[in-house]
């Protein structure tokens, strides 16, 4: 499932799914991806206080986390339980497909 995510991505390097605990679960790395596993361990704070800040403002359950730096992009989807998924792309990479991919995925997963 995850080497498909960052096949479809335009500039994919990697995609993870994770626990929240920042342990990866299942990777697939492009070349020149980055370490996923130091991904999923650094971004699973985060990732835990969205879904804080999103309860704290009655903002219902949240869907996505993204990140957009100068050379990459990271975008996250949360999934039900402690899982997200996550797709990494470099500058060319377009959020709203990311978002997408990590969407299906979620949904694929779901129906598991």
């Amino acid at each position: 499932m995850v080497t498909d995510m960052v096949e479809a991505v335009r500039d994919g390097l990697g995609a993870v799914l994770m626990a929240l605990d920042g342990v990866a679960v299942e990777r697939a790395e492009a070349a020149g991806g980055t370490d996923l596993d130091a991904i999923a361990g650094e971004y699973a704070d985060l990732l835990r206080q969205a879904q804080a800040l999103s309860a704290e403002l009655d903002c219902g359950e949240p869907l996505r986390f993204s990140v957009r730096g100068a050379n990459r992009r990271v975008v996250f989807a949360f999934m039900p339980g402690d899982l997200a998924v996550g797709v990494e792309a470099g500058p060319a990479g377009l959020r709203g497909q990311m978002g997408y991919i990590a969407a299906q995925a979620m949904q694929q997963l779901g129906e598991l």
